[in-house]
């Protein structure tokens, strides 16, 4: 494979950062490179330079990973035309890049040993990988939203510096009410408290806590990381064959002991916990199936869930929807949107916060608020507009663009949840015009 002389160039450059831990701005890459500024953005846009260079602040990169790679291995990294996306591309930390790495692999790993049949702990093994993996994306994901610092406890006596646990990362990023929540909590009650109740007798129940757990990593993994968690080649999944039933409690007894009745409340208290809650995000409930038609007349497969849609796809199994007036469910215009998002944010925000998360003040009162291309902005940086959503209805002749409540919702929540938000989405969004 032939090496392009600026290709050549840029690992030299990232080589001598990286070794002299140097920062490095856009132009000093332009320098070294002799590459338009055109040429660089394609890269960055696409994600394929986020395996060595990480934006430590606007405008401002480090190097990383450079060293042991050789031209060729770099190149075919950078390759345009597979249209490769680095994990962890929108990261900013080099540390959160290594959390989702590690947590890909044990999520990975958790799947492997639940699925070998060989394997007799296969439930102790998974357990303890799944928690891994949890514990080291919600990190990755507080890293970004918050600073390195948030995960990581006050020194103690000894000196070292402790992370946080799993518990905390989640009560920093789920709300009480979360099912996802609830069901990483079960798992992890499982691998602290109750590893010795964990026998192939209660797996029937425990699978279908596990699959939803895995379905729910997913689809959250590909949301924050905009990369997919398993190739569209690997089957991955945890399969559901059916639910087991326990043997008598006289058998149970006779293998196991007095700690058979632990192993059966334990079961039976999960059970409770899935017919209860009667969530998928929880529990996978057993009338879900994943359905493949074949249609009569052409052969041609219609796939009614897929398991590369994850959680989503089988909540869209699960329900059939009446056809819905898109006035009443996508009410709004664009002015009518933009006029709700202002009015929401400033009931619920005093001025001073608000100014310090939105960048356009009124010419008139002069408050902050959301104009035309901050809207604009928002929209473009989470895709919304680019089909009909929960979010977005086009109508097409003639063409009108039609809003939801739940997008001025989920604006406000967008542009509120971190400082400059709104303004890295409208340098963003600008630069493309």
């Amino acid at each position: 494979m032939r090496v392009s002389k600026t290709l050549s160039a840029l690992l030299s450059f990232l080589k001598r950062m990286e070794a002299d831990s140097q920062k490095f701005g856009k132009d000093d890459i332009l320098e070294a490179t002799g590459w338009k500024p055109a040429t660089f953005d394609t890269y960055w846009n696409k994600g394929q330079l986020a395996d060595f260079i990480s934006e430590v602040d606007d405008g401002i990169f480090e190097a990383s990973n450079s060293l042991d790679v050789s031209d060729i291995e770099f190149a075919k990294l950078l390759s345009q035309s597979k249209h490769r996306r680095g994990l962890g591309h929108n990261c900013k930390s080099k540390l959160s890049k290594a959390l989702l790495s590690k947590s890909r692999d044990n999520m990975l790993l958790a799947l492997e040993l639940y699925n070998r049949p060989s394997l007799e702990n296969r439930m102790d093994a998974f357990v303890m990988c799944f928690c891994t993996a949890w514990e080291q994306f919600l990190k990755a994901v507080l890293i970004e939203r918050d600073g390195e610092k948030s995960i990581f406890r006050k020194v103690g006596k000894k000196g070292l510096k402790e992370t946080i646990s799993l518990r905390d990362c989640l009560e920093k990023v789920y709300t009480q009410k979360s099912n996802v929540k609830k069901n990483i909590e079960q798992v992890a009650y499982l691998r602290d408290q109750a590893v010795h109740l964990l026998m192939p007798e209660i797996q029937g129940i425990m699978s279908r806590v596990f699959q939803s757990g895995v379905l729910n990593y997913t689809s959250k993994f590909e949301e924050f990381t905009e990369v997919s968690f398993l190739n569209s080649s690997h089957a991955g999944m945890i399969s559901l064959v059916g639910e087991f039933k326990s043997p008598p409690v006289s058998i149970m007894k006779s293998t196991y002991g007095d700690v058979a009745s632990e192993i059966i409340e334990l079961a039976s208290s999960v059970q409770q916990d899935v017919e209860s809650s009667d969530d998928i995000e929880f529990a996978i409930p057993l009338n879900v199936k994943l359905v493949f038609a074949t249609d009569a007349e052409d052969g041609s497969t219609i796939a009614i869930a897929r398991a590369d849609e994850g959680i989503e796809g089988l909540k869209k199994a699960l329900v059939i929807e009446k056809p819905v007036d898109r006035s009443k469910s996508h009410p709004l215009l664009q002015k009518d949107a933009i006029n709700q998002i202002n009015i929401r944010l400033h009931e619920r925000y005093d001025t001073e916060k608000l100014k310090k998360h939105l960048v356009k003040l009124c010419s008139k009162t002069g408050k902050p608020l959301i104009n035309k291309n901050c809207f604009e902005a928002v929209l473009a940086k989470n895709k919304w507009k680019q089909s009909d959503n929960r979010y977005h209805y086009k109508n097409k002749n003639p063409e009108y663009h039609y809003y939801s409540n739940e997008l001025v919702e989920e604006f406000v929540k967008k542009i509120m949840e971190q400082e400059g938000y709104l303004n890295s989405a409208k340098n963003w969004h600008n630069s493309r015009k």
